[in-house]
């Protein structure tokens, strides 16, 4: 079985991202939690949801530089194109990788 999908929640058979928001950045944002709908399949919410979870990170980073506690460490490291293309380059390492574990039990 399954563990749970982080930042997934499902209420009443829709699907959200979610993401709470830091205690010290929750007076700038107004809210303790920040949420976006993504539909009530479940399949097609598992693919929204990387993206909705980075628009999330996004507007807490905001937040951050708005009230001016902008740390040396980056509350989130990598943006989203950074995440993708690292993501990118481990499948095709992966890919080459198993070309050449094939390639050498072929016959």
């Amino acid at each position: 079985m399954a563990g749970k999908v982080r930042h997934l929640v499902n209420r009443s058979g829709r699907f959200h991202a979610r993401l709470v928001v830091p205690k010290d950045l929750r007076a700038i944002v107004g809210k303790s939690e920040l949420r976006l709908p993504l539909g009530g399949d479940y399949h097609r919410a598992l693919k929204l949801l990387p993206s909705a979870v980075t628009q999330l990170q996004l507007q807490i980073g905001e937040a951050e530089h708005k009230s001016g506690q902008v740390s040396d460490v980056p509350r989130y490291p990598m943006m989203a194109d950074q995440m993708a293309v690292a993501h990118y380059n481990r499948r095709l390492a992966f890919a080459c990788l198993m070309g050449r574990v094939l390639r050498r039990f072929a016959p």
